[in-house]
């Protein structure tokens, strides 16, 4: 039943509910209603008031003489129509005594004996003018089995109940065949445009991904859900820009090499040459060789860093201590530049892996040396607050024109003037420092040096203090 339900579409399922609910309330507010009527319309109550008054007034001996407050009935007495009109019925179902201010010439007919054992109310006309309410129940006579019936006049007005009744059983099944159908449309017309939106969406594949679902001005769920899986769309479509520009510049900077390596090649095949001349030919070969090596290996290295390869170990770090210690191994490659490390330490800690962060580290201080004159100073400063640790590599290279500091992460990306060869870049140092840090839960910040030169910034999320 479970899956059959689920099979159903949502118009379907929304008319279901909509058809129940509307059938319980009306069933609930039909019954409150005729209670209601009934009980101000007061059938019953004035029988029950007849009945007690009967009750303290009336004895019966065992001879079956009827006393009313204790003084005989003779069988011929009228009776008072201001008193209780009232039958008495023994066990045998045979009248004993009708106590009522009409005489037989009156009548058309009088009423049977009461079903014995069990109170009813009912109605019963004796005369075309003179309708009668009973209540029996049983009596407490002389023998087992005696039934006592107290009797009025029936009101017009009561007949409104049987009116009502009757209005409710045929208006009742009409009102759900309308909530059903009613429902149904009004759920049609509101989740028309989901399937316009559907449609839509069954349309859009990664050739055609400028498409966007039919918004519209309204600001209803639908809107909203429209409207969030158009930002989707963007972000999506701009992940394959992203892929595209960066499958085209991989396969510019891979093209480089290989058209150099051919190059050289052919050129070393034309003429026979000396061993000095080949030795020269296959060493520019090895060059090339090996910085394809090496942007491979940054092209797999950013690939595995965002897309969560690699598993990221976390230990407490003494950060001032750590970027001591990363400066002391890489420091050595400074000296060939006649350049200076300076390091300003707070004490602070992190929980993040080594690894990922010695790799993000040397990144920055390796850019901070790549880019700065011979004789430079780089400045390294540890410092916590705001529950963050923050490591800022300042350089003296020429810096990064405000316009450019935006991408300057991206993949490939370069500011126009550092594209220079021989300085060895690709422009995904940064990219992958950047991964590496969104592993680690951190980022990096870049911002224009004082009073010239670029600060990069690994920013983490702060630990404990330490001990």
């Amino acid at each position: 039943m479970k899956a059959w339900w689920r099979r159903r579409s949502l118009r379907f399922r929304l008319a279901v509910w909509y058809a129940a609910g509307g059938t319980i309330l009306l069933t609930v507010f039909s019954a409150t209603l005729y209670g209601f009527a009934a009980r101000r319309l007061a059938l019953t109550p004035p029988l029950r008031q007849d009945l007690a008054e009967v009750s303290a007034r009336l004895t019966v001996t065992p001879d079956r003489k009827i006393l009313w407050d204790k003084k005989e009935v003779a069988p011929s007495a009228a009776w008072e129509a201001g008193d209780p009109w009232f039958e008495l019925w023994d066990g045998e179902g045979r009248l004993v005594r009708r106590l009522w201010p009409f005489t037989e010439k009156r009548l058309d007919r009088v009423p049977a004996a009461p079903t014995r054992g069990s109170d009813t109310l009912s109605v019963f006309r004796i005369a075309p003018e003179i309708p009668l309410r009973f209540l029996s129940t049983p009596y407490a006579g002389p023998e087992t089995g005696w039934m006592i019936r107290v009797m009025r006049i029936h009101e017009p007005a009561a007949d409104a109940l049987a009116a009502l009744l009757a209005i409710i059983l045929f208006s009742l099944p009409l009102t759900v065949l309308l909530l059903v159908a009613g429902g149904y449309l009004i759920t049609r017309h509101w989740l028309k445009p989901l399937e316009v939106m559907a449609r839509q969406a069954e349309g859009i594949t990664a050739d055609n991904l400028g498409q966007r679902l039919p918004a519209g001005a309204t600001d209803d769920e639908l809107g909203r859900l429209a409207a969030a899986f158009n930002r989707t769309l963007d972000r999506l479509e701009d992940s394959f820009r992203t892929l595209d520009r960066f499958v085209a510049d991989a396969s510019h900077e891979l093209r480089t090499p290989l058209t150099t390596l051919r190059s050289v090649g052919e050129v070393g095949l034309r003429r026979s040459r000396t061993v000095e001349e080949y030795r020269e030919i296959i060493g520019s070969m090895l060059e090339e060789a090996q910085r394809l090596h090496r942007l491979v290996e940054r092209l797999l290295e950013l690939a595995s860093a965002e897309g969560g390869a690699k598993t990221v170990h976390r230990e407490r770090l003494r950060l001032d201590q750590f970027v001591t210690a990363c400066v002391n191994e890489i420091g050595i490659l400074a000296d060939y530049k006649n350049q200076q490390i300076e390091i300003t330490a707070a004490e602070c800690s992190v929980e993040s892996d080594p690894v990922l962060l010695r790799q993000a580290l040397q990144n920055l201080i390796d850019n901070a040396m790549k880019y700065s004159p011979i004789g430079a100073t780089i400045r390294l400063a540890v410092a916590a607050g705001n529950g963050e640790c923050r490591v800022s590599v300042t350089d003296e290279g020429p810096g990064v024109p405000p316009e450019h500091l935006a991408r300057l992460a991206d993949r490939f990306y370069r500011v126009e003037d550092s594209r220079v060869r021989g300085r060895g870049g690709y422009g995904l140092g940064l990219a992958i420092t950047k991964a590496y840090l969104r592993v680690m839960g951190g980022r990096l910040e870049v911002t224009a040096g004082e009073p010239k030169g670029s600060c990069f910034s690994l920013v983490l999320p702060a630990g404990d203090k330490p001990a």
